[in-house]
């Protein structure tokens, strides 16, 4: 899942799940996934973790127990995207 896709293959993964948890649809509440990544997040319970903010933030995907029982967090192989004016 850290396949580093350029952007125009990706997709906005909502990063606290908007029909799930009620999470927003901004851009604060993004990540860009390649289709199957994004797929497979929601289809195995992936989850992310966010370090920072921006185009410099570091994103982690973290495995469901059933692949990882410890849930160690994975580098994402692209960083977030950011709106700037």
């Amino acid at each position: 899942m850290s396949c580093g896709a350029p952007p125009a293959w990706c997709h906005v993964h909502h990063i606290t799940w908007w029909k799930r948890d009620g999470g927003s649809t901004d851009l604060g509440n993004g990540v860009l996934l390649c289709t199957g990544c994004h797929h497979r997040l929601h289809a195995d319970g992936w989850d992310i973790h966010i370090d920072g903010t921006g185009t410099h933030a570091t994103v982690w995907l973290i495995p469901p127990p059933w692949i990882d029982p410890h849930r160690t967090p994975r580098p994402a192989g692209a960083r977030r995207y950011t709106l700037t004016a």
